[in-house]
C-alpha cells in the first residue's frame, strides 16, 4: 500500500471510525442499562434503541465503506503517479542535466510548500504542535558486489533520529525500511566531499547513482520527492565523508533543500543522521550550544532544541501531516 493512503486511512480510523465506534458502544451500554417498568420508560427504551441503530449504520455506512472506497481510488491514483514520476526520476539521473534540474526542483517545492505551511509555522511557533510525520529510509550502496553495511548496523542512528524528533518536535519518523542499491557506487558516492565540490558531485556521477538506486529501490510514494510533499529524507551509509575540520572528524553531510538525502558513516555516532536530518530541514550549526542537536562536533545522548529550531523543522516539506 502506498503510504499516503496508509497514512490517510489510520487517520480515518484514528480520527472518525474509532469515536465513532466507541459512542455506538457507549449508546449499545445506556440502552441495556434502560430499565422497561411502563411505557414512557418502553418508550426511551425504544428511542435509545433507534439512536443506536442509526450510529451503527453510519460507522458502516458512511465511515466504513466511503473509508475503502477512498483506498481504492487512493491506491489507482498513487500508482499512476508513481509511474509518472518514475519516468521524471529517470530523467533526473541523467548526468549534468539532470542534477541541475533535481537542485531547482528541490529548492522551488522546499520554498512551495513552507509558503503553503506559513500558518503552522506560526503555531508551532506558539506551541501548537499537532503531530506530523517524517519519512525516512535506507539505501546502502554496493562495492565490489556487496553492500558496505548492513540494516542493523544502521539502526541505532535510525532509532535514535526517531527519538530524538517525536520527543522534541512531535515528529513521528515513518520509517520505510532498507534497500541494497542495485549496482556498484562510483567512488564519488562512497568518498563524500561535504564542499562546493561535493555540491557539484551530485550532478555527476554520485547523484545520478543515488537517483537510479532510489528509483529502482522505492518506486512507491515516488511521487513525493517529485512534488515535494512529505518528500522522503533518504539515509545513505557511505565509507568516509570529508573534509575533516581541524581536530573534528566530518562524519555526516546534508546540502539541505538541494538533496532529498543525507550521508553519514555507519560508525558514527547515534545521533549523527538525525542531525543531517535537522540539515535538510534548514537547521544551521549551533557551535556554541554543545547540548543542541546542530553542535557540530561530539553530540550528547540527549540533544536539545530550541523553539525556533522545532518550528523550522516542523515547518519543512519532509514533515507532514499525512
Amino acid at each position: 500500500m502506498a503510504t499516503f493512503c496508509r497514512n490517510s486511512q489510520e487517520w480515518v480510523e484514528e480520527t472518525i471510525e474509532k469515536p465513532v465506534e466507541e459512542w455506538e458502544n457507549q449508546q449499545q451500554e445506556q440502552c441495556e442499562s434502560t430499565s422497561c417498568n411502563w411505557w414512557t420508560l418502553c418508550l426511551n427504551k425504544l428511542f435509545c434503541w433507534f439512536v443506536w441503530v442509526l450510529v451503527k449504520v453510519v460507522r458502516i455506512v458512511l465511515v466504513t465503506v466511503s473509508k475503502w472506497v477512498s483506498r481504492v481510488l487512493c491506491e489507482v491514483l498513487s500508482f499512476v503517479l508513481d509511474v509518472l514520476a518514475a519516468v521524471v526520476n529517470l530523467v533526473l539521473s541523467i548526468p549534468v542535466i539532470g542534477g541541475f534540474i533535481r537542485t531547482i526542483l528541490n529548492w522551488a517545492t522546499e520554498i512551495v510548500w513552507r509558503l503553503f505551511g506559513l500558518t503552522d509555522f506560526v503555531l508551532s511557533l506558539l506551541g501548537v504542535r499537532w503531530k506530523k510525520h517524517m519519512h525516512v529510509s535506507l539505501l546502502i550502496p554496493r562495492s565490489n558486489g556487496m553492500p558496505i553495511t548492513t540494516e542493523a548496523a544502521m539502526m541505532p542512528q535510525i532509532e535514535k533520529a526517531r527519538e530524538i524528533y517525536k520527543r522534541l518536535c512531535n515528529v513521528e519518523i515513518v520509517y520505510s525500511g532498507a534497500c541494497v542499491a542495485p549496482t556498484d557506487a562510483p567512488s564519488e558516492a562512497l568518498t563524500v566531499s561535504c564542499d562546493a565540490s561535493g555540491f557539484f558531485s551530485d550532478w555527476w556521477l554520485a547523484g545520478s547513482y543515488i537517483e537510479f538506486s532510489s528509483t529502482s529501490c522505492d518506486f512507491s510514494d515516488g511521487w513525493r520527492r517529485v512534488l515535494g510533499y512529505g518528500a522522503e529524507i533518504i539515509v545513505i551509509p557511505v565509507d568516509n565523508v570529508t573534509p575533516d575540520i581541524g581536530n573534528s572528524l566530518t562524519v555526516g553531510c546534508s546540502f539541505a533543500s538541494t538533496h532529498n538525502y543525507v550521508v553519514v558513516e555507519p560508525t558514527a555516532g547515534a545521533a549523527v543522521a538525525a542531525h543531517e536530518m535537522g540539515h535538510a530541514c534548514w537547521l544551521a550549526h549551533r557551535p556554541s550550544h554543545p547540548t543542541n542537536l546542530m553542535f557540530p562536533k561530539k553530540l550528547v545522548d540527549e540533544p536539545t532544541l530550541t523553539n525556533w529550531q522545532v518550528s523550522l523543522v516542523r515547518w519543512s516539506k519532509h514533515c507532514v501531516y499525512f
